[in-house]
């Protein structure tokens, strides 16, 4: 997709750069075609991504009522809304542990759940939870392979029998995510996935009889939900789809969802020949990834990214072009990796009818 209508601003000279612009209503025309993908009481969004109470709003009025969070701020974003079902996706330890009990105290009729995937930890959560008379609702993380967090797949059923006798904790099912899987083609994608999960499909099956009843499973995000989409008792959690990046423009092709977060940025310097440099320095999108995977500039793929520090991003450019660039020139850039980007600002800039129309607050991590 190239940067024409909507992505066009119109009397930038009260806009500061670099900004993050968000576009209403590509986000809209994304959570549209999702639902097309997955069914609406199947969807369980994560909002490590857009961190926001408007955007979280427009899911809702899409109908979602099944979130995902990683921090306890996001938690308490969603719980402004009391009939949200929200799983904290996120070990809870230390302190983050005595905060999360305060949460479920402070909204005792919140359906709020945590995960777990240490019994020491669990014990912890259970003892405190008995402080205040609480029963925890809790998932069981499950390692796909991405030896992140996670019980091990041949580790569930004895993980399983050791926490079910935290009369405080209500073990509601599990969850599992596999951001490791990459393959960009969808069939060798699946194969993957199905290899590990038909593994935990077996041991489900057997504490699913030992324990009587149904366990609800969340899997999957923005690489994997079109793959868990097929299976009717999986909760898919993708978040990236509601503002979308040039990541996974390349590497899930089949998906094409709209880039919704687009950084505004502007030409500070010509500092040498066929060099320019802009005020989007690592401070302004996610720099994780090598330089010339931290960004993309649609109708300037020959600009070439050749160093970037905290305040500055250096390119080179032909110098045909690079004559006839004055400083102060408006570019417009999408991020390889929008999630950790939207966490660099305070806010969006929102974009209606081709003006800067409000601003929506983003969510700090703490």
């Amino acid at each position: 997709m190239m940067m024409q209508s909507p992505y066009v601003i119109k009397n930038t000279d009260q806009l500061a750069s670099p900004s993050l612009l968000v576009f209403p209503e590509v986000v809209q025309a994304n959570i549209a075609k999702i639902l097309t993908k997955v069914k609406l009481d199947k969807l369980r969004p994560h909002i490590k991504t857009i961190k926001s109470k408007p955007l979280i709003q427009l899911l809702i009025d899409a109908g979602v009522r099944k979130f995902k969070c990683a921090t306890l701020k996001e938690a308490s974003l969603l719980l402004e809304w009391e009939e949200l079902d929200i799983l904290l996706a996120y070990p809870v330890v230390g302190y983050q542990l005595d905060q999360f009990i305060q949460l479920l105290v402070k909204h005792p009729q919140a359906k709020l759940q945590c995960l777990i995937d240490d019994v020491a930890t669990a014990s912890l959560l259970h003892e405190k939870a008995a402080q205040y008379g609480l029963s925890v609702s809790v998932f069981i993380d499950v390692n796909l392979g991405m030896g992140r967090t996670g019980v091990a797949i041949d580790q569930l059923e004895e993980f399983y029998e050791e926490v079910k006798a935290f009369d405080h904790l209500e073990i509601i099912g599990f969850h599992g995510y596999d951001g490791h899987i990459r393959e960009i083609d969808l069939g060798e994608r699946t194969k993957v996935v199905k290899a590990v999960f038909d593994r935990f499909l077996a041991v489900l099956k057997r504490i699913e009889e030992q324990a009587h009843r149904k366990l609800t499973c969340v899997f999957g995000g923005s690489n994997t939900f079109p793959i868990y989409s097929q299976y009717p008792f999986v909760e898919c959690s993708p978040g990236t789809f509601m503002l979308w990046d040039w990541g996974y423009h390349i590497s899930l092709p089949e998906q094409n969802f709209g880039f919704a977060a687009v950084l505004f940025t502007r030409i500070i310097s010509k500092p040498s020949l066929n060099h320019v440099c802009l005020d989007l320095g690592y401070k302004a999108v996610a720099s994780e990834n090598p330089i010339a995977q931290r960004f993309h500039i649609p109708k300037h793929e020959n600009w070439r990214p050749i160093m970037q520090s905290e305040e500055h991003l250096v390119l080179e450019v032909p110098a045909a072009e690079w004559e006839n660039l004055a400083v102060g020139t408006e570019v417009y850039v999408i991020p390889y990796h929008i999630c950790p980007t939207v966490a660099m600002y305070p806010f969006y800039r929102v974009v209606a009818e081709e003006g800067i129309r409000s601003t929506w607050e983003i969510a700090a991590r703490y």
